[in-house]
Formats: C-alpha cells, sequence, structure tokens
C-alpha cells in the first residue's frame, strides 16, 4: 500500500481564502480584526516567530501591532501592557511571545491575557473550555491536526486515535479534540510501557515526539491516518518529522509530510483563532 501525502499547504491555502473572505466580509461592516504581538528581549526564535505572524496577517488583511520591550523590562511593566490590550478594541487578538527574560513569571502574563483575546490558549481558562468542549478555539497545533482530519474526510466518533505526546501544548489539548468528537483516545509518552502496541491499535495516530525515526511501519495499523506534528533538524539541517516516513507510507492510509503537513496549517489557524476572537467581541455572526 502506498499512502497518501496530504498536503498541508494546500489545506492551509483553502482556510487562507475562507478567512480572507471573512475579514472582507467584517471589513464591509466597519470591524477589522486586529492581532498584537508582545516581545520582549531579542530571542531569534521568537523574533522568528513574531515576523511569521507579521507576514500572515497581512495575508489575510488583519490589523497587526507589533510591542518590542527590552530585555529589562520589569515584569510590572509587561503586564501593564497586556491590561492596555486587553482594553484596546482595536485588538481582538494577543500573542505573548515566548521565552520572555528569567526574571518574567510567563504564568503571570498567560494568566494576565484576556481569554477571549488569548490567541495561543495559553490562559488556564481556555484549556477549560476545552476541558469542557465549548472553547471559542482552541491552542493553534492541536486545532491544524482536527482541521487536517476534518479536511480529509476523517469522522473521529468511534475512532481509536494514539497520540505519542502528553505537552501542555500538544498532547493534552489535541487528546481533548479527539475525545470531544467521541473517540477512544490513548495518550502515550516516554514513560509509557508499550508505545509501539499502542500505536498499532490507532485507526489515527498522530505523533509530537521529538524523536527522529521514532515511527516505524511496524508501529502503524494497515490503512491508518498518520499526522506527524514533530519539527526536528537533522544533521544536515533538513527540517524532519519522526516518521520513518517511506516505510510508514508503504503500511499507512494517508500520512502528513515534514515539511509540508502540519506546520501550514498550524499558521492558519492562528488566523482563524484571530477571526473567532474577533467577532465574538463584536458580536458578529
Amino acid at each position: 500500500m502506498a499512502a497518501r501525502i496530504i498536503d498541508g499547504k494546500a489545506i492551509a491555502e483553502t482556510v487562507r481564502e475562507e478567512i480572507r473572505a471573512e475579514v472582507e466580509r467584517l471589513a464591509a461592516t466597519g470591524v477589522k480584526p486586529g492581532v498584537a504581538t508582545i516581545l520582549v528581549g531579542d530571542d531569534g526564535g521568537a523574533r522568528f516567530y513574531r515576523g511569521q505572524i507579521e507576514k500572515n496577517t497581512a495575508t489575510v488583511g488583519l490589523a497587526y501591532f507589533n510591542h518590542e520591550l527590552p530585555a529589562d523590562t520589569s515584569e510590572d511593566a509587561v503586564l501593564e501592557l497586556v491590561a492596555k490590550l486587553n482594553a484596546d478594541p482595536a485588538v481582538h487578538g494577543i500573542l505573548a511571545l515566548m521565552p520572555m527574560a528569567a526574571h518574567i513569571d510567563q504564568n503571570r502574563v498567560f494568566n494576565a491575557l484576556a481569554p477571549e483575546k488569548d490567541l495561543d490558549c495559553v490562559n488556564p481558562a481556555n484549556i477549560g473550555h476545552v476541558l469542557l468542549g465549548d472553547q471559542l478555539f482552541a491552542p493553534a497545533t492541536p486545532s491544524a491536526c482536527i482541521e487536517i482530519l476534518d479536511r480529509e474526510g476523517v469522522e473521529l466518533q468511534g475512532l481509536d486515535v494514539t497520540i505519542v505526546n502528553h505537552s501542555n501544548i500538544v498532547g493534552k489539548p489535541v487528546a481533548l479534540l479527539c475525545l470531544n468528537r467521541n473517540a477512544s483516545v490513548h495518550v502515550v509518552h516516554v514513560f509509557s510501557k508499550d508505545v509501539p502496541a499502542a500505536c498499532r491499535e490507532a485507526d489515527v495516530l498522530i505523533s509530537a515526539a521529538p524523536v527522529k525515526g521514532l515511527i516505524k511501519a511496524d508501529m502503524v495499523k494497515p490503512g491508518a491516518v498518520v499526522v506527524d506534528v514533530t519539527t526536528i533538524r537533522d544533521a544536515e539541517g533538513k527540517q524532519i518529522g519522526s516518521l520513518e516516513f517511506e516505510a510508514v507510507c508503504e503500511v499507512a492510509g494517508s500520512v502528513t509530510p515534514v515539511p509540508g503537513g502540519v506546520g501550514p496549517v498550524t499558521n492558519v489557524i492562528l488566523l482563524k483563532n484571530a477571526l473567532a476572537a474577533c467577532k465574538a467581541q463584536v458580536g458578529a455572526a
């Protein structure tokens, strides 16, 4: 069996076009969704992410507000900025970029974000809503996994889903999203007794373990959908995932590649979250 390679870029472009159309519809009513980022210091990864957000918001017509603060900015000053953005009606979504300097308690910053503007869902209130299944939006990468499955026509109800990861940003929230679709969910991680056995049970296998070649062909149920969330660099600097890709493709029914799979969809989910946040705040349908 040769698995079908899921085109994350194509899915992302479809979602992007849908968002752009909604933004244009809102503009006709005098509403423009706005996203603000907070960058404290000069961490390279955080700065790159900020640039990607600025670029992506422009592609769909969102307003973008950039706030960059020196590394020695006090925690109180950061919290004051958060409070200002929470109260700003032009800002519908806020992203506090991490890492910040060691003297800033990231949990205090996360807790200070207005839940309805917290696009990364780092405020515990938003994770609570994901648990209850009544969320306005969910964390971007887990939501990207669900978006891909939806676009592929995968109905999760009644399926066995195995998630290889139990982090707060991917494994736990994607498990909740699958449970809320009435899937049977098995979460495994580095301390689990038999990861391969759990993987072989899965109709849908979601791997977010940062380990090259972790998922082998004999760990995949024939015909399964395999979603690889992992992004790591090999010795040559090439972006790769956690699958023995070619071998897995001989067993699986469909597979997301790295790059070109979950990553592009994650980028547009942040925009989708911003749109949902804006519509909720202005009372738009």
